[in-house]
């Protein structure tokens, strides 16, 4: 920046100022939205001073600082939004309102008419096949399984053929079945390697106490995971040290979390994570395991691992877990295999 200048100074140092909000003599760079519009086939043009105009002839208005001056209404048939950084509420306004054009210049990505009409599809959706990979993962880890078995859990022949081909080396086939490779090698790369569920997550507090709180949300078809199952009926993994702070369950459907008794958590210290997951595979392994009321146990370890605050108990729980798949893995291996213990 250069030399002030004296008679801008000067300028300002008269009374009185003529003088407007702050923010509404700012430009709004429209530039590179133009230029993604073009991508996908929509040349616009700037038409005023907050609105554009597509080929077919319809208005999209920029919502800016700057009032409109009186007389100058026109009619808009979009609501054009083109923010620095897009989140997923403003893309799901844009797939449930067919008004707004809402444009991602970062990642190249336009919606028009309640679509997407340019770049790479929603990602959950690009995920799926990975998480079907580590699901298969999940159900060969301990005790292997036969290509009719993986089907009969409820996945499509095609979603077990790709995963058994993402897992490569990792298992192979036997005269009995798919089985990893190597003993428990399965064990430790789904638990430490699962991306995590994914997408929605929430947090509620409740007077009653936690195992109560299991209680309530397995009866409306939640599984509980983590720590929290150490008090489940039939569970030996972990052992019985105090329950936790927080109880972690997975939830298919929209949970009517008020009637069961709980309330949005506002000062960061819930008692219940309720999670929504992406990945549509939770309550598959579950059932696989047979289990009505839990996560499957790689599952619970994973959520022990990415706990967002993972004290020694955590840390102990994971490792019982762990250790317990591992000799799960091992004996199943000796029984399938006709093998002296």
């Amino acid at each position: 920046m250069g030399p002030p200048l004296e008679w801008v100074a000067a300028a300002y140092a008269g009374r009185p100022q003529i003088t407007m909000p702050y923010g509404l003599g700012d430009t709004t760079d429209l530039t590179n939205a133009l230029a993604v519009l073009k991508l996908a086939g929509l040349r616009a043009v700037v038409e005023s001073h907050d609105t554009i105009r597509l080929p077919d002839g319809r208005r999209a208005r920029f919502p800016t600082l700057t009032q409109r001056p009186r007389g100058e209404e026109t009619d808009v048939d979009l609501l054009l939004l083109a923010p620095r950084t897009v989140t997923v509420t403003q893309i799901a306004l844009a797939e449930q309102t067919a008004t707004v054009l809402l444009v991602d210049v970062d990642r190249r990505r336009v919606w028009i008419d309640g679509k997407q009409a340019l770049g790479t599809k929603e990602r959950w959706k690009d995920a799926a096949p990975i998480y079907f990979t580590f699901a298969v993962a999940r159900m060969l880890a301990v005790n292997g399984a036969t290509f009719d078995g993986l089907v009969r859990a409820g996945l499509t022949p095609g979603q077990v053929d790709d995963a058994l081909a993402r897992l490569g080396k990792r298992v192979h086939r036997t005269d009995i079945g798919w089985e990893s490779r190597y003993i428990g090698g399965l064990v430790d790369f789904a638990i430490a390697c699962y991306p995590g569920p994914g997408a929605v997550r929430t947090r509620w507090t409740s007077d009653v106490p936690l195992i109560e709180q299991a209680e309530r949300l397995i009866s409306a078809g939640c599984r509980i995971s983590g720590r929290a199952i150490s008090d489940r009926p039939g569970y030996p993994a972990i052992s019985k040290r105090e329950m936790p702070y927080r109880v972690v369950a997975f939830t298919e459907e929209e949970v009517d979390m008020v009637a069961l008794g709980f309330e949005p958590d506002t000062i960061g210290f819930a008692g219940t994570e309720l999670i929504r997951p992406a990945d549509p595979t939770v309550f598959l392994t579950a059932a696989a395991a047979g289990y009505t009321d839990r996560t499957d146990d790689i599952i619970t370890a994973n959520t022990l691992l990415r706990a967002d605050f993972r004290n020694d108990d955590d840390a102990a729980s994971l490792q019982e877990v762990r250790d317990r798949l591992q000799f799960l893995a091992d004996t199943g291996y000796d029984l399938r295999h006709n093998l002296p213990n």
